[in-house]
């Protein structure tokens, strides 16, 4: 995809702003969020060598940049699914084969 454009700029000002106070509202994620601590203070408890909890931290790390990076590409997605909605008069955009579009 395309970098800097509009998208990615209303994506980054929503991403870094509105969403602090949306997943703060959320149950389901502060849910998840004490769970993660619960998990948190059960590895600490085991007092692993450092070696061995920078490997866990690297791993989790990279888990949690694919995770955001699947979200980032799948809200861009959605809004170019809507942009191509709204730009096409049939309301199908590129989803269905020619045969399948309403005839102007």
């Amino acid at each position: 995809m395309k970098t800097n454009t509009i998208l990615q700029q209303l994506m980054s000002l929503r991403m870094n702003s509105i969403m602090n106070e949306i997943t703060s509202n959320d149950m389901e994620y502060q849910d998840i969020l004490r769970q993660s601590d619960v998990y948190s203070d059960k590895l600490e408890a085991l007092n692993l060598p450092k070696e061995t909890r920078l490997l866990i931290d690297r791993y989790v790390s990279e888990q949690n940049a694919l995770g955001s990076r699947y979200g980032m590409l799948a809200y861009q997605l959605g809004f170019t699914d809507c942009k191509e909605l709204f730009l096409d008069r049939t309301g199908y955009g590129d989803c269905y084969p020619a045969s399948r579009k309403l005839e102007e």
